[in-house]
C-alpha cells in the first residue's frame, strides 16, 4: 500500500471525527495494526499521544520513517501495557482475521483499554464481529445484532455508535459497518 493521499485522508475525516468527538486532545491512542501509519500520523498531528503496533516489519519501518512515529513491531494479541489506553483505533484489524478469532481480538483490545476508553473498529457490511454461538436458520438481522451486543457486553464493551459507510481508499461501492465502543466497568 502506498502512503495515503490528502484526498484519501480527507475522505476518512468522518471516521477520524467520530473518535475525536469523544477523546480529548492529549489522550493516549493506540493504532492497532497501523500499516504505513497514515491514521497514526493524522491522530498525532491532531494532538493525541499515539502508540502504534504493526505485525509487518516493512510497513512498520515505513510508518516510522514517514511520521517520525515510534512503531512497535509485533502481534497485538501479545501486546502488554502497564498503563491502559484512552482509545484504540483498530481500523481494518478485524477483517484481517478469521471470524473465529475476532472475539479473542476484541477481548484483547478491551483488556488494553482503560475504563471509559473508546474503541473504533470496522467490518465489511454483512460480516459479523464473531461467529454466533449457535446457528439458528431462523435468526434475523435483529437477533444477530442482539447477540453481538451481548458478546460485546461480556467484554464490558458498549455500543456508542454504529453506522454504515464506505472505507476510503477501498471502493466506494463496498459498504462497511463502523463501530464506536466504550469500555464500561
Amino acid at each position: 500500500m502506498s502512503p495515503a493521499t490528502p484526498l484519501v485522508l480527507s475522505a476518512r475525516a468522518p471516521l477520524y471525527h467520530c473518535i475525536c468527538q469523544v477523546l480529548t486532545p492529549g489522550a493516549h491512542l493506540l493504532d492497532a495494526g497501523c500499516g504505513e501509519g497514515e491514521d497514526a500520523r493524522h491522530f498525532q498531528q491532531s494532538g493525541y499521544v499515539v502508540s502504534a503496533i504493526e505485525l509487518d516489519l516493512a510497513m512498520a519501518r515505513r510508518a516510522s520513517r514517514h511520521g517520525d512515529l515510534p512503531v512497535r513491531v509485533g502481534d497485538i494479541s501479545t501486546l502488554h501495557t502497564v498503563v491502559p489506553f484512552d482509545g484504540i483505533w483498530a481500523c481494518d484489524l478485524l477483517p484481517c482475521l478469521p471470524a473465529s478469532q475476532r472475539f479473542a481480538m476484541l477481548a484483547k483490545l478491551a483488556s488494553l483499554l482503560k475504563t471509559g476508553g473508546i474503541l473504533y473498529c470496522n467490518v465489511p457490511q454483512g460480516e459479523r464481529l464473531a461467529p454466533p454461538e449457535e446457528t439458528d436458520p431462523l435468526d434475523t438481522e435483529a437477533s444477530m445484532a442482539a447477540d453481538e451486543l451481548e458478546m460485546l457486553a461480556s467484554l464490558s464493551l458498549h455500543l456508542v455508535r454504529q453506522w454504515q459507510a464506505p472505507l476510503p481508499p477501498k471502493p466506494a461501492t463496498q459498504a462497511w459497518r463502523h463501530l464506536l465502543l466504550r469500555k464500561g466497568s
